[in-house]
């Protein structure tokens, strides 16, 4: 038998095996960690996107309560409006029984209260008619501004929301490319490649450990 059938490759030197080694073990833990925080990043993102959207949800049910107030103000105004001037045209003709009536039985409470401290102003210091009056106060209207203000309030809140969501969904793709290049750095044969795409992988970390701060807060 030929002595070169029994003959095996020889082994590559140590420092190539060795070399080889610690990229794959540099690759390897650069894949477990740009995946771990890539999942991290695509999880928050995702909760991120569905707190946002309630948030939008409630900011526009408010807005709807708010406008529903008030159109109701508004209806209450123009009939109390129309209510005075009726009182009024019935003081001018010196029907003050007739008025009387009115305002009794007739006149709302808020605008009634308001007519009694307008009357109690000395005629032409006080504003024209007791709709303007500090004491026209209607239940409707107070509602709405509350109503508003928490739904701009909600409405500022998710649009928070939504920029930590979009940081998420940056730092889950500059660990997306971090994954890449560590998962394609063992593919080449040149170490100067090997090492560069490493290199790019750890680099890309960075931004997205930034940008996950950013969306939870901490930066």
């Amino acid at each position: 038998m030929s002595d070169t059938a029994g003959m095996s490759t020889p082994p590559a030197p140590s420092g190539e095996r060795e070399g080889t080694n610690w990229i794959e073990l540099a690759a390897a833990i650069l894949l477990g960690l740009s995946g771990i925080l890539t999942a991290y990043a695509a999880y928050n993102g995702a909760l991120a996107g569905g707190d946002a959207l309630k948030a939008y949800t409630e900011s526009s049910r408010l807005n709807n309560d708010a406008n529903s107030e008030y159109i109701d103000y508004a209806q209450t105004y123009a009939s109390d409006q129309s209510v005075f001037l009726q009182y009024q045209i019935l003081v001018e003709r010196g029907e003050q029984d007739t008025a009387d009536v009115v305002k009794s039985d007739i006149m709302s409470l808020e605008l009634e209260t308001a007519l009694d401290a307008w009357l109690a102003i000395p005629q032409g210091e006080g504003p024209l008619n007791p709709l303007a009056m500090e004491e026209y106060v209607v239940p409707q209207y107070d509602r709405y501004v509350e109503l508003a203000d928490q739904a701009s309030s909600t409405f500022t809140k998710a649009q928070e929301i939504d920029d930590q969501g979009d940081n998420f969904d940056l730092a889950a793709v500059y660990l997306a490319v971090s994954l890449f290049f560590a998962g394609i750095a063992a593919l080449f044969k040149v170490r100067v490649l090997q090492i560069a795409m490493l290199v790019a992988s750890f680099l890309l970390v960075f931004p997205g450990l930034e940008a996950i701060g950013q969306g939870k807060g901490w930066i």
